[in-house]
């Protein structure tokens, strides 16, 4: 083949594989955004292991490199990250146990690990590099802690079998209810703390992460919107896994938290992504399948309504949370008058109520845990929906000039808005700390850092 022939080739595969990478960056986006991923670990001098360190448990957000495992490693068509909405599914909500994409969701968390060890953790990397390099801290698998062959750690750490770690990364499918991640939490800190024999250990999450966190802390890993435990764990540790989490954590960190919910998820309800401008991904209608989306939706008004809308005349406030709206605006996807999606709608919005209005009212068990709440704070964030001839437009933060940009942005970290990250019941033991950070880039700032280790590690 010729020069130019090699250049026209490349060309096209350069074409193909930017396109496919938009079409992963949208899936990691969806709700909590996606950022760029940190580069992978390198290798350096590191200060020598600290024994009878606090054991410090991080807990991502959403992110495209955990999609992609839950699809064994198929990232397209997005529609296969879909769960299921019939009538079982409905009756098994909340319980970490039923299958509902047809995989066996105990065993994603430690399959995530496996795979995911060589690859940066969103959000998260800079803490865990500080930690490891500076601190003495050293990663493990959470499901054996002598398991140390990560690249953070010197070379000596990941050979030494007989010392346990101390710094561990939990993952979970971030798709499901709120109270199913917390579960899964609950189950590895509860076994960390077994087989480190840590009675605490430091909680820190990321996005999503820690708004699981504070749900772990208030409920353990208990479904408390429908009254069911998580059945995980087995024997003595089950009672501690059903039992607030508070009394197991020492600290919080929690970065750019979604407490009271982002208009991110609102998009991703409403907006497909067609791959190269034409192919639709299926991306909104796995989107519908997903509780954590519903979940996630911006938090209401004492009477109900959430200032969602603009337009040239004002805004309006929207009963959200009502199945009537969504069918009266036209905003679900496929055939709106389906008995079983219908159904599902209805069953998701209820749920999302119930669940807010537990996590907006202040927490005893909360209260116990010193905690660090860090928003961003300048930088554009979607915030309200334009609507443009009766159809929802959403702005991106770098549409400064439109007419309806202020109204439809709030300070934030470019995915969710300062107010909802710091949207948290006060407390004396709560701190806040507004910083200038993008939403994944929080722990590459060094002063951000800086602070959130002598928290950590006062």
């Amino acid at each position: 083949m010729g020069m130019k022939g090699r250049s026209q080739s490349a060309g096209r595969e350069w074409g193909a594989a930017r396109g496919i990478a938009l079409a992963a960056l949208t899936v990691a986006g969806l709700l909590v955004g996606c950022g760029q991923q940190g580069p992978r670990v390198q290798e350096t001098s590191h200060r020598p292991a600290v024994s009878g360190r606090v054991p410090i448990v991080l807990i991502p957000g959403v992110g495209r490199e955990v999609a992609r495992i839950m699809r064994g490693g198929s990232m397209i068509p997005f529609s296969a990250l879909a769960l299921r909405t019939d009538a079982e599914a409905l009756a098994h909500l909340g319980d970490p146990h039923f299958p509902a994409d047809g995989t066996r969701p105990a065993t994603l968390s430690q399959r995530m690990d496996h795979e995911l060890r060589r690859t940066a953790v969103r959000g998260l990397q800079g803490l865990i590099d500080r930690l490891v390099r500076e601190e003495g801290y050293v990663r493990g698998d959470p499901d054996d802690p002598r398991d140390k062959d990560y690249p953070e750690n010197s070379p000596a750490d990941r050979e030494d079998r007989a010392k346990v770690a101390s710094l561990f990364v939990v993952y979970y499918d971030w798709r499901r209810d709120l109270s199913e991640s917390a579960c899964f939490i609950a189950e590895r800190i509860a076994r960390i703390r077994a087989l480190t024999g840590a009675p605490r250990i430091l909680l820190v999450g990321h996005s999503l992460g820690g708004l699981v966190g504070r749900y772990y802390l208030r409920y353990g890993g208990r479904d408390v919107m429908g009254s069911r435990d998580c059945t995980l764990a087995d024997g003595a540790a089950a009672a501690g896994v059903n039992t607030p989490g508070a009394g197991a954590v020492s600290r919080l960190v929690a970065l750019g938290a979604p407490n009271r919910g982002t208009a991110q998820a609102f998009r991703a309800l409403l907006q497909d992504f067609r791959l190269f401008g034409f192919l639709p991904v299926g991306l909104r209608e796995a989107v519908f399948t997903m509780p954590l989306a519903w979940e996630l939706l911006p938090f209401p008004d004492p009477d109900g309504r959430v200032p969602l809308l603009v337009d040239n005349h004002g805004e309006e406030r929207v009963p959200l949370f009502a199945l009537r709206t969504w069918e009266d605006q036209g905003w679900l996807v496929g055939d709106s008058d389906e008995p079983q999606r219908l159904r599902f709608a209805d069953a998701m919005l209820a749920r999302a109520v119930a669940l807010q209005g537990r996590m907006a009212s202040r927490n005893p068990a909360e209260d116990m845990v010193p905690r660090l709440a860090v928003a961003g704070a300048c930088r554009p964030t979607l915030a309200r929906v334009i609507l443009k001839d009766g159809t929802p437009e959403f702005l991106t933060r770098f549409q400064t000039d439109h007419p309806l940009f202020s109204r439809a942005t709030a300070p934030g970290d470019g995915v969710v808005t300062e107010e909802s990250a710091l949207g948290l019941p006060s407390s004396p033991t709560l701190t806040s700390l507004r910083v200038c950070s993008a939403h994944s880039a929080y722990v590459d700032d060094p002063d951000i850092l800086d602070r959130i280790v002598r928290f950590l590690l006062p």
